[in-house]
């Protein structure tokens, strides 16, 4: 977020409190709470203004409404009081077959450069649902061949040039601040096309990439190679 340019692709983002609560209600119609540290989109809230004094709030697989001064006291009774949480912005997510879906990438630093090994699309099991991770019933898609179906019409080469593009940059900054080998990058593609950096996992699970893009997946192999060797 500090970086002057990268900071356009990732989403307005703060410590989730009472007050910034308020402020990203105001700014934007959609916008999700979710722990700091976590996994397999667990504990993730999605909150939607639906009109001025009215909102809707989902959690796993319930929702319900809320006027706006419920709102704060409503998601407070869904957090874990043991952890803290950030407040993020909601990206308008671009759609196939009016399924929200997202993008990981994996990128690897054999021979001290940063590669993009691995990509896959995250597609959503519903139009409603709130998050896209395969744990909560999201199908992993070959990217490619998903990006000529999408709802919106996308600019599929363009796409894909900038994903690569934002992708390796966030990389190297992460990369400059912590000593990481792998990483595995959520990114989202909102309806006009925009890229925006989501969350990064140190330790990605790639296991389930084998069957969606063989040629990919060998060259994550061979990089796995190369750092183990090295």
């Amino acid at each position: 977020m500090d970086d002057p340019i990268m900071k356009h692709n990732v989403p307005d983002t703060e410590w989730f409190d009472r007050s910034s609560l308020r402020r990203m209600l105001r700014t934007y119609s959609l916008v999700y709470i979710k722990p700091d540290v976590g996994r397999k989109g667990n504990g993730i809230i999605r909150v939607k203004r639906l009109r001025a004094e009215e909102f809707e709030i989902s959690y796993k697989q319930t929702t319900s409404l809320r006027s706006r001064d419920k709102v704060y006291s409503a998601i407070k009774e869904l957090l874990n009081p043991d952890k803290e949480y950030i407040i993020q912005q909601g990206i308008d997510l671009a759609t196939y077959r009016h399924r929200p879906f997202d993008v990981r990438v994996v990128l690897q630093k054999p021979l001290g450069k940063w590669r993009t090994t691995l990509m896959c699309a995250k597609l959503a099991p519903r139009r409603s649902s709130v998050v896209t991770n395969v744990s909560k019933g999201a199908k992993d898609y070959n990217l490619y061949r998903l990006l000529k179906g999408t709802d919106q019409r996308l600019n599929r080469s363009e796409i894909i040039r900038n994903l690569i593009d934002v992708s390796k940059q966030i990389a190297q900054i992460l990369g400059s601040h912590f000593p990481l080998k792998i990483l595995g990058l959520d990114m989202g593609i909102d309806k006009r096309g925009n890229i925006w950096f989501i969350e990064a996992n140190t330790k990605p699970d790639c296991q389930g990439l084998k069957k969606i893009d063989r040629r990919l997946y060998r060259k994550y192999l061979r990089a796995k190679k190369i750092m183990r060797n090295g």
